[in-house]
């Protein structure tokens, strides 16, 4: 294997820039975010505040939140990973509801509604959501009306704890819920501005401009993939996010490294002709620093049963937590008329 330069591993992060947010999202977006139940006095607002989530869009408010989630760690992890994005140019257009603020029990992130111009698209309608206790995640999915369970949607990052509760929301909304990914553990990189490099590279290029091929690759490669939906998605992933591809001094590909909007480490992969090299460590290590750069956290979900990755992340630096956390789908159920 030739040695790592910057001319063969490669780096591709955009950035895709938003209008000035403002802060009047309560008032603009009361009618969308209120549960429509039979309240007697509706004209009493101090009832509707009861069933109505608040959009945070001011970036003194979101730089709070932050600050607050980061307290919450590791089960935060997934909505502080996507809020850092939100905070940095907002590729993916997510946004943060709370429950309350300043004194919040519960956050959800989710794409802006705009742009989910598909329902049947589960990965173009994301959520991650951090509740306090297992009680104010319940009683956020019943009274406010901020998932649209019509659509197919994903749940990402959602503790062993909270499990049975999207069960039974599933259930009483006639959703089909699916294990997106195998249910993991998840590991936290603390301390990311210790992270050295190995020397094999001093500096990041752009991907290669051929990125219909490695969406195409990686699409065969994960478990989920194999979807025109699950290629847009990858596709969104390497355009907008940190990644990182490695290639030898002949120009063959070797492997690769994702993340996505939440800031997770996603579909790393290295070619069989490539393993034990340590090609791994080098894209992990380098996407780890970039990801850094960025105010990113440096986290991955890996399945409990894969021995191998969990060595090689605590062997990185990452901490290990001991929950299991689940990757969900949840999809409308076909009516039988």
């Amino acid at each position: 294997m030739g040695i790592l330069t910057e001319h063969n591993i490669s780096l591709y992060s955009s950035r895709v820039t938003e209008p000035p947010s403002t802060d009047l999202s309560f008032i603009r977006h009361t009618l969308e975010l209120h549960l429509l139940s039979p309240v007697t006095h509706q004209s009493d607002f101090s009832v509707l505040l009861r069933f109505t989530m608040i959009l945070l869009e001011s970036m003194k408010k979101l730089s709070a939140l932050a600050h607050l989630l980061q307290r919450e760690l590791p089960h935060s992890i997934t909505v502080y990973g996507g809020l850092q994005h939100i905070r940095n140019n907002n590729p993916f257009n997510m946004e943060v509801c709370v429950d309350s603020w300043p004194d919040f029990r519960t956050v959800v992130l989710r794409r802006q509604r705009q742009f989910v111009t598909d329902d049947s698209d589960a990965f173009s309608n994301p959520y991650a959501i951090f509740a306090k206790d297992p009680a104010e995640l319940k009683r956020m999915l019943q009274e406010f009306k901020v998932i649209d369970w019509k659509q197919s949607l994903l749940v990402n990052g959602v503790p062993g704890s909270s499990f049975d509760i999207l069960q039974e929301v599933a259930d009483a909304k006639n959703l089909t819920l699916e294990h997106f990914m195998i249910p993991s553990k998840v590991f936290i990189h603390h301390n990311p501005e210790s992270i050295r490099d190995d020397g094999r590279f001093h500096k990041s290029s752009k991907l290669s401009s051929d990125t219909m091929f490695l969406a195409e690759l990686i699409n065969k490669h994960i478990s989920y993939g194999g979807s025109e939906q699950s290629l847009n998605y990858i596709k969104k992933c390497i355009e907008r996010f940190p990644s990182v591809c490695m290639s030898d001094d002949e120009g063959r590909l070797m492997g690769w490294s994702l993340t996505d909007e939440l800031s997770a480490f996603r579909m790393g992969y290295i070619l069989p002709e490539f393993r034990n090299k340590g090609c791994m460590r080098t894209i992990v290590t380098f996407l780890a620093k970039e990801m850094h750069r960025w105010g990113l956290p440096v986290y991955n979900f890996i399945a409990e049963e894969n021995t191998i990755s969990a060595l090689f992340s605590k062997s990185f630096g990452m901490t290990e937590y001991p929950d299991i956390y689940y990757y969900l789908r949840m999809t409308p159920k076909k009516s039988s008329l």
